[in-house]
């Protein structure tokens, strides 16, 4: 199958700069692909840190230093591959860098579905039209990070948002829409199935998924 005119087994792989996204040698193709995890059920790929280019990136007087990645989906009927996902390099941990995929989720040019284990270092913050896009902290549960908002809506009714990663919104290139990671994307949009005293937002950053638990009347908190 060719990929960026080279001719690349079918399968799932990780591209970056240290495998000159996918036009390295047949041996560094190889070690880019994902290999499913069934404690997790994810698929998952182990890169170098030290293999990743981070940029210098200047958000209105603050620096920050980020690299990207992408998956790639190799298959007879059409490839699919996502959106370039953003590393913060400052939340680094470890030599190694663990990338996830939900492969039900991957969509071609969207990075939902796809994810790492540095996003779990960071803080994740809910801006949106039911807080007057005031950047609210959320907590840390596991793997995911949450907040509930205590606030009535009709069935019908809309919200907008996005998850930044910080309450200044900094660095831009790290907010997520839903769909993508960037510093220009719409608002996503989220319409009520039921009339709510309130509702839950997740945001699963091994995955980059974002899901809203509706809180009905009635409802258990």
């Amino acid at each position: 199958m060719k990929v960026l005119n080279l001719s690349v087994p079918e399968g799932l792989y990780v591209g970056y700069d240290g495998n000159n996204w996918l036009q390295g040698n047949k041996t560094l193709i190889e070690n880019s692909k994902f290999i499913y995890d069934d404690s997790l059920k994810l698929y998952k790929a182990t890169i170098d840190a030290s293999e990743i280019v981070f940029n210098e990136i200047d958000n209105g007087g603050e620096k920050f230093n980020i690299g990207y990645y992408k998956v790639y989906y190799v298959k007879s009927d059409g490839n699919v591959v996502s959106d370039s996902i953003p590393i913060l390099k400052s939340a680094l941990s470890q030599n190694n860098i663990k990338i996830y995929l939900y492969l039900n989720k991957l969509e071609n040019g969207k990075g939902v579905g796809v994810g790492d284990d540095t996003k779990l270092n960071m803080s994740w913050y809910a801006a949106g039209t039911f807080n007057n896009w005031t950047p609210a902290k959320m907590n840390k549960v596991n793997d995911y990070f949450e907040i509930e908002i205590d606030k009535a809506y009709n069935k019908g009714d809309n919200i907008e948002y996005k998850i930044p990663a910080s309450n200044n919104w900094k660095p831009w290139q790290m907010i997520f829409n839903g769909e993508v990671y960037s510093d220009s994307s719409q608002n996503q949009i989220y319409t009520f199935q039921n009339d709510i005293n309130g509702f839950k937002m997740k945001f699963y950053p091994l995955i980059s998924y974002v899901e809203i638990e509706e809180i009905k009347a009635g409802d258990s908190q």
